[in-house]
């Protein structure tokens, strides 16, 4: 009897803790001292954890290996701190006019020479101490010439310290410059946006790496003209030379080098080997793939590299991981050994001479509240300058130092293991898991399903509580509400009708990250370490939508699978450059460029691109007249994507659209098209998901990233709330599933599917749009205590303009009150 009493206590307990729904999914911090990422992926660093300031991207050591320098190059005023090593402490820090991945010292320790980014020039300072002193500055184009294309990065001296070479990022060449004089002598074309330079030992050769042509270069240092070249993957970033390994292990065919060029590149999920011969001949001689897993999609971005004292460890930084891969190198075949767990995006790795491995965080151990959020007493500096009173993100998320232990082989293990779980990809979620019968999202690409049109549209930078605040049910809080019900009927009644999504985030600050996480399951390097400066308002110039070559994503965008997959698509919006109003003929086409060829044949020419003098409902029209023409023929495309972005708004700059006007029409444009489509023979067999590219940082009381999200179709399950965390990925990988299509990174492959949001049984009641409540043409007085404010922002671009002044400007004008501090939890990203 004894024994029977247990055991069926036992059975009660286990029926009842089967009988209980599984832990919802959190987002922020964990038991165990980690945090989860709005990404769903886990920060757990290894070592001692030093704050830095914003985006620290390169390091150096001084000669006498006391002092470690850290170039930051982020949001905040750029600066150069100096870091005693024995101490791991921050020793002193000098600010810099602007500074860009770029340092070299000279052999004695004494001058250091910094790549002074959008200035255009190289700065010289003397290192005494532990102290920097500026001394001279050296302009490569003088200062009244000077563009957006005058970015100078990587600086590299001569081996005999004689001559300085610095990559000319945008014009695409090296320059020379004599120290002695400070004068640019010779410019030597190499590839598109030379990232880093290399010489060879002897000093009569360099090479270069190129973000854009995935190639890496080698050029005669006399004059400049091609040695040779070897084409690896894309976004070639950093190398460094080792000499070649003293190993018999060589096959009898394979030719003897004087040394190997370690390059990685970003695109991909490699580090390549080259071969440098006796005579400077280049030879690809290995490939290191540094993935988790043998099938792991594109995402790991291997972007810089470090070498141990002995010179058989190489440590390769995963930026997009949050991870640092430990290799042997001692042989003449590199055995990849393990992973060592980082903080937040690492950009770079040094080890020191007792074997310690130092690595730069580039948006540190997590994100922050902020306290002392927009504050209308204080004004920020005009567009994307800021104050530092005010905690705008890309300001507060400040980077850091990882400082490890020498790395034993158990050590090596356990945070290899550490590493393996703070990833939430698995091989086997490419197959497809199990799923409730009869859910119209497949389990895994390829299956059949009744969903075959997929319409995706994207909208601007607002936050949940903006717009749904006063909804009346869900996560939500009134008091934060800037635009109720009354302003945008047709997105209250949509989310009560179908889904109300009060648990999804974008993975973005801003739209420069924003619009490539929406369509390219990432942000890719370039744009992570280029938008900060933009933002900062020192490189003056937004290209991150297709603008430079070096900003293309690992796999392309989404409709780079659709046209892969030979899926019919249609685009309303993306990447297309608008002809100037004045110039457009009465129903003629509004779109002068497009800058993805494979967007060309698909764009319809007579829907504007962002532009908020123009109305939404319009954009609506063309859609619709297109939409309606296709579904009487029935050639409705499997995927259609398109902008909808009124809701940003003009602020209150005078005559300008007024916000709330904005955003009512917003408002009736996205009614309008859903009630177009629920109408449509098509519909049956359709599905319209919806997002913001970003949220900013407005007003949320959860975390200034949770956004509107909407998912319209027949299978959606009609009236309910969905508190499932879901973020951008989420969304893409769930019309990936619809559309047949992989994955195109690791973040949308092990995201959230929208599964729950779906049901089996299809309701085919079309939508009735909500007719506006508020005049769609108000526009703003030519005073008001905010218009001077509202007129000195750029708004002929998604996001030029400053994100903490626009939503100060709003609460003000529509709440008449100071705005509360916008909340920022440690997943915010």
């Amino acid at each position: 009897m004894k024994k029977i009493v247990p055991t069926a206590l036992l059975l009660l307990l286990a029926g009842y803790l089967v009988s209980q729904p599984a832990p919802r999914e959190t987002v922020g911090p964990l038991r165990d001292g980690g945090v989860r990422l709005v990404n769903g992926w886990t920060l757990r660093p290894a070592g001692r954890q030093l704050a830095l300031d914003t985006f620290p991207m390169s390091s150096l050591l001084s000669a006498d290996r006391k002092y470690l320098l850290v170039l930051h190059g982020g949001y905040n005023p750029p600066s150069i701190a100096v870091i005693d090593t024995a101490a791991e402490k921050e020793v002193s820090r000098t600010p810099v006019a602007d500074a860009w991945l770029g340092m070299a010292l000279t052999s004695n320790g004494q001058i250091l020479y910094v790549g002074g980014g959008s200035r255009g020039a190289v700065y010289e300072f003397r290192f005494e101490d532990g102290k920097l002193t500026p001394t001279r500055t050296f302009e490569t184009v003088p200062a009244a010439e000077r563009t957006h294309r005058d970015f100078i990065g990587d600086v590299a001296l001569t081996p005999d310290g004689r001559l300085l070479y610095a990559a000319d990022l945008f014009h695409d060449q090296v320059l020379v410059i004599n120290p002695q004089s400070g004068r640019v002598i010779e410019k030597f074309p190499t590839g598109r946006r030379p990232y880093r330079i290399l010489f060879h030992p002897d000093g009569r050769s360099y090479f270069v790496t190129s973000w854009a042509d995935g190639t890496l270069y080698h050029h005669e240092a006399a004059n400049g003209k091609p040695f040779g070249q070897v084409r690896l993957g894309p976004h070639t970033t950093d190398m460094l030379w080792l000499d070649a390994p003293v190993s018999a292990a060589k096959e009898d065919d394979e030719p003897s080098y004087k040394g190997r060029i370690f390059v990685t590149a970003s695109n991909t999920n490699r580090v390549y080997a080259v071969g440098v011969g006796e005579d400077k001949s280049l030879r690809h001689i290995e490939t290191i793939n540094v993935s988790l897993t043998p099938n792991q999609p594109l995402g790991m971005t291997p972007s810089a590299l470090a070498v141990n004292p002995a010179k058989d460890r190489l440590f390769v930084v995963c930026s997009d991981a949050n991870a640092v891969a430990v290799a042997d190198i001692s042989g003449a075949r590199t055995r990849l050994l393990g992973f060592v767990p980082t903080g937040w995006y690492p950009v770079a790795a040094r080890v020191l001479p007792d074997n310690r491995l130092v690595v730069l965080n580039g948006r540190g151990p997590r994100s922050y509240p902020n306290p002392k959020g927009p504050n209308p007493a204080v004004r920020p500096s005009p567009v994307h300058g800021g104050v530092q009173a005010i905690e705008y993100v890309g300001r507060i998320q400040k980077g850091s130092a990882s400082i490890i232990d020498p790395l034993t082989p158990e050590a090596l293990e356990r945070h290899t293991q550490t590493v393996f779980a703070n990833s939430p990809y698995e091989d086997a979620q490419l197959e497809g898991v199990n799923i409730p019968a009869g859910n119209p999202v497949p389990s895994r690409p390829g299956a059949a399903g009744p969903i075959q049109h997929v319409l995706y549209i994207v909208k601007e930078n607002r936050t949940y509580d903006q717009v749904f605040g006063d909804i009346g049910k869900g996560n939500s809080d009134p008091s934060l509400c800037l635009f109720p019900e009354k302003i945008s009927p047709n997105h209250h009644k949509l989310a009560r009708e179908y889904v109300l999504f009060d648990n999804f985030y974008v993975n973005s600050d801003v739209s420069a990250d924003g619009h490539n996480w929406s369509t390219a399951a990432i942000a890719p390097d370039y744009v992570q370490k280029m938008w900060p400066n933009s933002y900062g308002g020192r490189r003056r110039h937004y290209d991150y939508e297709g603008g430079d070559p070096a900003a293309r994503p690992p796999a392309g965008y989404i409709w780079t699978a659709v046209r892969a997959a030979g899926l019919s698509m249609r685009n309303y919006g993306y990447f297309t450059e608008n002809i100037p109003a004045a110039e457009v003929k009465p129903g003629g086409d509004q779109v002068r460029n497009i800058r993805d060829p494979a967007l060309v044949p698909v764009t319809h020419r007579g829907y504007r691109g962002f532009d908020m003098d123009y109305p939404d409902v319009e954009r609506a029209k063309v859609f619709i007249e297109d939409f309606q023409r296709m579904d009487r023929e029935g050639s409705v495309p499997r995927f259609m994507v398109l902008r909808l972005g009124n809701d940003h708004t003009s602020g209150t700059a005078a005559g300008k659209i007024s916000p709330l006007a904005a955003m009512a029409d917003n408002d009736l444009a996205f009614g309008m098209i859903v009630e177009a489509c629920s109408r449509s023979k098509a519909w049956a067999r359709m599905a319209i998901f919806v997002l913001e590219d970003d949220a900013q940082n407005g007003p949320d009381h959860v975390d200034s990233h949770r956004a509107p999200a909407f998912v319209l179709s027949p299978y959606t399950r009609r009236g309910i709330i969905d508190s499932t965390f879901y973020n951008t990925t989420s969304m893409l990988r769930t019309m990936e599933l619809l559309l047949g299509l992989r994955p195109m990174t690791h973040f949308d492959a092990s995201a959230n599917v929208m599964w729950a949001a779906f049901s089996a049984r299809a309701d085919l009641t079309p939508y009735t749009a909500e007719k506006p409540r508020h005049p769609l043409d108000e526009r703003n007085p030519a005073a008001s205590p905010t218009a001077a404010r509202s007129a000195a922002m750029d708004f002929s671009e998604a996001d030029r303009i400053d994100d903490d002044e626009l939503n100060d400007i709003l609460w003000i004008a529509l709440r008449k009150e100071p705005p509360p501090a916008p909340v920022r939890s440690y997943f915010g990203r």
